[in-house]
């Protein structure tokens, strides 16, 4: 979490760091935000009680315990916004809607063939009209906007995928957000599949609690976001932490992560022995990824999720543990391996976060902008 500045040109900046505080705890106190965020407790009780006289912020009971009075617990009115959030993938489309504290109230997703934008403008038309038209939220300042989570490169890998060139090309084009966008008439919010995940995984997921972490997603591809600071780091194309393309060592051989923990290379109809290979290689090609990654950033934590079964995910996670407890280099501080909770929704989660984000989290480069 970031620390807060007492300086009054501060103050949007600490009203947004002071709802970011309470999304990440799931409520807090007056006295636990000062201590998060670094601000003055007369600086909190001032900006607290003014986001709940505005209906950000809800008393949400009293907790007990220590010396004194009881605490009000102070969370985020869920009912203060709403967003939906896309994720455009390359064998699916996942839609959810979210309300202001991001709890999911509705989701809908389209497994089948490689999408088209018609396609996927369709089916975010018929989740607006089926959840949101017969409701006061699409005349109300209340929807907040749309969020849609893609790879930058989803026309690529096309032999992987066995897509044809015009398939490819359509979103190979450099204006597929504008043609996206003209295709929906609210607020449009765009981002990196794996940093939405990432996103996700920071504000309400299993990296709540944590500082730098890496996010792994597996799905028809592997894919990954980077959080540092506290912060998703994007960097200079906002693609760092992709992972599909990260070289590993596979069989003696240089390869790229995606042909090894992508679930396009694992047939979902597999008997139990070709799945555990399928499982074994995927570990050590992430074991082979996870060392490069940490050796560079000295992470807290690895988060590994995905559209996986349960099971699954165990396997990996007991896998890496198993690998970096036995054959972790001599100067190498192994990161926690976690597992995920949020499965084939994070990046559609984090896609719908991104209006939310967008208003209501701090960013200190915003704050210092050349004019």
């Amino acid at each position: 979490m970031r620390r807060g500045t007492n300086a009054g040109g501060m103050r949007r900046y600490n009203e947004r760091l002071i709802l970011s505080a309470v999304r990440r705890m799931n409520g807090a106190s007056k006295a636990e935000l000062a201590r998060m965020t670094g601000l003055s407790p007369q600086a909190v009780v001032r900006i607290v009680d003014e986001l709940a006289e505005v209906g950000l912020l809800f008393q949400a009971g009293r907790r007990t315990g220590g010396m004194g009075q009881p605490a009000t617990i102070y969370r985020i009115n869920g009912k203060r916004g709403y967003t939906v959030g896309v994720e455009v993938g390359r064998g699916d489309t996942t839609i959810v809607l979210l309300d202001f504290d991001g709890e999911r109230k509705a989701v809908r997703r389209h497994a089948g063939s490689f999408p088209s934008i018609d396609t996927v403008l369709g089916h975010i038309d018929a989740f607006i009209d089926e959840h949101l038209a017969s409701t006061d939220l699409l005349s109300a300042e209340a929807f907040m906007g749309i969020g849609i989570a893609m790879p930058w490169f989803l026309g690529e890998w096309r032999d992987e995928l066995g897509i044809s060139v015009d398939q490819a090309d359509e979103w190979r084009r450099a204006d597929v957000a504008d043609r996206l966008q003209a295709g929906l008439t609210w607020p449009t919010f765009f981002e990196n599949d794996g940093n939405a995940a990432a996103l996700a995984q920071l504000l309400c997921g299993a990296g709540v609690d944590l500082q730098d972490f890496l996010s792994i997603n597996i799905g028809t591809f592997v894919g990954g976001g980077l959080v540092l600071g506290g912060r998703v780091h994007q960097g200079r194309h906002g693609n760092a932490g992709a992972l599909a393309s990260m070289p590993v060592c596979a069989a003696g051989k240089s390869d790229y992560l995606v042909h090894h923990a992508s679930l396009y290379a694992l047939d979902q109809a597999v008997c139990d022995e070709e799945r555990a290979a399928w499982t074994l290689r995927c570990v050590g090609a992430l074991a082979f990824a996870v060392t490069s990654a940490n050796s560079l950033l000295d992470l807290e934590a690895v988060i590994i999720d995905g559209a996986i079964s349960p099971a699954c995910l165990d396997d990996i996670a007991v896998g890496l543990r198993r690998h970096f407890s036995t054959d972790a280099p001599p100067d190498f501080f192994a990161p926690e391996i976690r597992k995920g909770t949020l499965g084939n929704l994070a990046a559609a989660i984090g896609a719908g976060l991104l209006p939310l984000h967008a208003s209501f989290t701090p960013d200190l480069a915003s704050l210092f902008k050349k004019v």
